[in-house]
């Protein structure tokens, strides 16, 4: 389970924009709206990692760090 800190995701709708445009790709994508900064947490391989960082950039989304 990769877990990343998030910018920019404010609500369900933020969350919903990501599950939609993501979720073929990668899979089953979880969005904590109740941490701060926001949580995405997802099953990855290591070389899917920044494929999926730069696709959630394209939609706004930034990735702030790794949560290790």
């Amino acid at each position: 389970m990769k877990k990343f800190e998030v910018n920019n995701v404010h609500c369900m709708n933020c969350a919903n924009i990501i599950k939609n445009s993501l979720e073929d790709d990668f899979g089953h994508i979880n969005v904590d709206l109740n941490a701060e900064p926001k949580i995405v947490s997802l099953e990855l391989n290591d070389s899917q990692v920044e494929e999926f960082k730069k696709e959630l950039d394209e939609l706004g989304f930034s990735v702030i760090k790794e949560i290790k």
